[in-house]
């Protein structure tokens, strides 16, 4: 059986994160890298796109696009769904 990974936007509205637990208006805050953006819109414009397409798009390796694909998940800003394949 194979498992296709499916990549979902949560949100995308701000390029700023909040930072370990901290509540809205608190000082210290983490800005997503430039590299992270770029994922983001590729996903907006390719829903589908797995993290090998994303890697090759890019010209990054795919051990980057797992790395910034999990804090993404870790913020709330990426899902990732897994679908078996018939």
């Amino acid at each position: 059986m194979q498992v296709k990974l499916e990549l979902k936007i949560v949100k995308s509205n701000n390029s700023t994160v909040l930072k370990g637990g901290q509540k809205e208006g608190q000082k210290e805050q983490k800005e997503l890298t430039s590299r992270q953006l770029d994922i983001i819109h590729l996903l907006e414009e390719t829903p589908s796109a797995t993290m090998p397409q994303i890697a090759e798009s890019l010209t990054i390796t795919y051990r980057s696009v797992r790395r910034d694909i999990d804090y993404l998940q870790k913020i709330g800003i990426v899902s990732l769904f897994k679908n078996k394949c018939e």
